[in-house]
């Protein structure tokens, strides 16, 4: 198993941030294999950490993807580091 990191842009709304909290915290919907979801302000920009551990990068895509999307959230960007791998998403408006 390897661990992905997916980052989120843009900051939620409030009741975004609250389904999203509901949906990956420990009570919620939310795959197993999703261990941790925080939402932070880093250097001025709203980050949404999700840790998923995942046998493939397309089982990580597809634990996270679907809520994101459901939320309105799109990725714009994948990149690949030593820590796993993020995702840059941003709202549709």
């Amino acid at each position: 198993m390897q661990v992905y990191e997916f980052t989120l842009a843009t900051e939620p709304d409030l009741d975004t941030t609250d389904r999203l909290y509901g949906y990956f915290g420990e009570d919620g919907a939310a795959p197993d294999s999703v261990l941790d979801f925080t939402l932070v302000i880093q250097s001025g920009t709203p980050i949404a950490n999700c840790t998923v551990e995942a046998t493939s990068f397309e089982a990580a895509l597809e634990s996270v993807l679907p809520k994101l999307r459901k939320e309105g959230l799109q990725v714009v960007r994948v990149e690949v580091d030593e820590v796993g791998l993020a995702l840059t998403v941003h709202s549709i408006e």
